[in-house]
Parts: C-alpha cells; structure tokens; sequence
C-alpha cells in the first residue's frame, strides 16, 4: 500500500497517459472519474459502488478544480468552520484513510493534491468540448458534434451536492453548457443536420426553460428547416411561459426572427 509523503513525489495511482481533450464513444482508460450527472469511478469499466462519502468528496472537489490544490487550501474547501491545523489534520487522516482503488486515483506532491494522470474525468473532457464549441474559430471533429458530445453537455455537475466548492464550480459548468449547447446548435443547423440541432436546443431550454437565447435557437432550426409554423407554436409556448413565471413578453429581438 502506498504511503502519503509530505516530500517528494508519492503517486498513489500507476503512470499512465493524460485524459484525452475529446468526447468519444469509447474511451481505454484503466480508470474514470465521473461527476456529471452524479459521482461514479470505474476500474476497468466496472463501476465501484463502496466509496465512503470522505473519498467520493475528496475525488470530487479535485475534479472540479481540475488541477493540483495545495493541501492547505484543500483541507479549507473541505473542512469549513474549523481551524486551519484541525481542517489539515482531518485531511491527513483522510488521506491515509483513503481505500482501494481510490488511493490509485490522487497523487500527493509538494505542491499539493491532484488527481492521477491516468484517470479520465468526465468533467475536463466535455469542458474540453465546450469550449472548442463555444470558439467559433476552434475545429470541430465528428465526435464534437456527434449525439453523445450533445449528451455530454446536458447532465449537471454533482447534483444534490452543497459544499460551497462544488456549488460555484455547478453553477460555472451550468453557464458554460448552455452556451456550448446553443453554439451546438447553431452549427448543426448551418450543417443541415436539423434534427440534431433540435436536440442540442431542447437540451438548454431543459436546463434553463426562461433563457431567451434557447429558445432562439430552437426557432432558427425550425426555420432553417422551413416549418414556420413550428417556429410560432414554439414563440407561443415561451410567451405563455414567460408571462405565467414573471408577467413580461419575449424581447422584440427574439420576436423579430419571424417578421
């Protein structure tokens, strides 16, 4: 078993190759890390259902964070309301505590914290993805605009977790998915690929019903495809929407993609 060392390198997981940047159906990795939609971690694609909650929110705010955290700062977002040597110490604990194969999956340095080369995390993958979608001068692959990359962007970051960390880094991936989907669409559609520029569409107006942008773009894929009417019942829908929520009308820019 390894053991933590405050010195040096001490990896707690075998070397392996960095997460790929790109969404794909089938991705080799030994071990993955999966926080959208809810946590799992896969050895060799089976799915380990025993990891205590201390583990799965140490894997968990190292995912979010995407990068080597000092142990100081760690035990901080971990352990809140309790003094800096006790926060470092449970957070000592915690490490030595750490089961297999979850020991496998953090590396401890002299910087700090990270997670191991070798494990693909859901979350950088499709933040990858969003935001080679949302540059509109970035290259696009098949896999990028291919359904499961749509599917990718559409599940939330760790639901029903409320430590303050996870519920910034939520919110972030939240807005950052919205755009990408809608960017998604946008660029279906000009490929003619309606039906799944619709899907990308439906997708953000399912995170965020009241987001005007959604709702344009699912407009403009029923225009691009020349069904008019569609596009009036779906400015119909948002308008009832809009005035039963807040009493206000869609703005007159969305308004004006039928004149």
């Amino acid at each position: 078993m390894a053991t933590i060392d405050t010195g040096g390198s001490d990896s707690f997981g075998d070397d392996g190759r960095t997460p790929p940047e790109e969404i794909a159906p089938n991705v080799d990795s030994r071990r993955q890390l999966s926080v959208l939609g809810g946590f799992a971690l896969a050895v060799e694609g089976d799915v380990r259902p025993a990891i205590s909650i201390g583990s799965q929110r140490l894997l968990g705010c190292l995912a979010v964070q995407g990068r080597t955290v000092s142990r100081t700062q760690m035990a901080g977002m971990l352990w809140r309301g309790v003094s800096d040597e006790s926060a470092g110490t449970s957070l000592d604990a915690a490490l030595l505590r750490l089961e297999h194969p979850v020991r496998h999956a953090v590396t401890a340095t002299d910087a700090g914290l990270r997670l191991s080369e070798d494990l693909v995390v859901d979350l950088h993958q499709s933040q990858a993805l969003a935001h080679r979608l949302v540059d509109r001068g970035a290259p696009l692959s098949e896999p990028d605009i291919f359904r499961p990359a749509v599917s990718a962007l559409s599940s939330e970051l760790l639901p029903g977790w409320y430590d303050d960390w996870a519920l910034i880094a939520a919110e972030n991936w939240h807005q950052l998915r919205l755009q990408a989907l809608e960017a998604a669409a946008e660029r279906l559609t000009a490929a003619g690929r309606h039906a799944e520029a619709a899907t990308a569409a439906r997708a953000a107006i399912s995170a965020e019903p009241l987001r005007e942008s959604a709702r344009a773009s699912l407009i403009r894929v029923h225009l691009a495809r020349g069904s008019r009417a569609d596009a009036l019942e779906e400015l119909a829908r948002y308008r009832d929407l809009l005035n039963a929520e807040i009493g206000v009308e869609p703005t007159r820019r969305l308004t004006q993609l039928l004149d």
